[in-house]
């Protein structure tokens, strides 16, 4: 019986058998993953108003608050990009103008959110 119980534990089994892995440390994640979601928009030109589906990407910090958020029109041919910068604050680029400025986004109870001169975007989400 000491021979059997002793032959035992020298065989090898595979379900105690774990590999070990060394891991070395990473970075933490500073970012969550993209959210994308897709809702109303609206172009506002010589006092015509053009209603169209807008795609938004937005990226948050692991803290929840928004990183950049991406602002797609196929009708439009319009793309805004804002991101928030600890030297200039909210910043934000458009394929109109082709340049970065300053932009505080502005509610307009009927039209929706200003996210550029404009350009309104419906049910955005918020921090």
């Amino acid at each position: 019986m000491k021979k059997l119980l002793f032959l035992l534990l020298l065989i090898p089994a595979p379900v105690f058998a774990v590999p070990i892995r060394y891991q070395t440390p990473s970075a933490p994640a500073l970012s969550r993953q993209p959210f994308k979601y897709q809702t109303s928009c609206i172009l506002e030109s010589r006092n015509t108003l053009t209603e169209d589906v807008c795609t938004v990407v937005e990226v948050r910090e692991k803290s929840g608050a928004l990183k950049s958020r991406n602002i797609y029109s196929n009708k439009f041919s319009l793309t805004i990009k804002s991101y928030f910068s600890k030297e200039k604050g909210f910043t934000t680029w458009d394929s109109f103008n082709k340049m970065e400025y300053p932009w505080e986004y502005k509610i307009d109870a009927s039209k929706g959110t200003l996210v550029m001169p404009g350009v309104y975007l419906k049910e955005v989400s918020w921090d």
